[in-house]
């Protein structure tokens, strides 16, 4: 009995979830893609890939991750958007012809 309580003591002095969401926003926030979709994603899948160009130079580019939250809005992304996630922030954002949704990360993890 006392050896499980030890080892739960252990385990939790080890685990601090402030920690660990810090290093989840971190990694996130080193994330960037800044594209004109010519493929949208597909909703349904566990990995982000979207194919289009850049809006400034023309070239062809891919933007993926393994992250799932921005497959989150994959229904909401449809041919000619442009979606813009910046390194250093948690924002991505979905530019359509009249609107521009932004979504936080810090937002979107009040909801899961």
């Amino acid at each position: 009995m006392k050896f499980n309580i030890l080892l739960i003591l252990v385990f939790y002095s080890c685990f601090d979830p402030k920690a660990e969401k810090k290093k989840l926003d971190y990694m996130l926030s080193q994330e960037e893609c800044n594209l004109v979709i010519e493929s949208p994603p597909k909703n349904n899948s566990v990995w982000f890939e979207v194919k289009g160009y850049d809006p400034m130079s023309h070239e062809k580019k891919v933007c993926k991750t393994s992250n799932r939250w921005w497959n989150l809005f994959a229904d909401e992304m449809d041919y000619g958007d442009t979606i813009v996630k910046k390194r250093g922030e948690l924002i991505f954002a979905i530019h359509k012809k009249d609107t521009i949704i932004y979504n936080d990360w810090n937002t979107v993890t009040t909801r899961l």
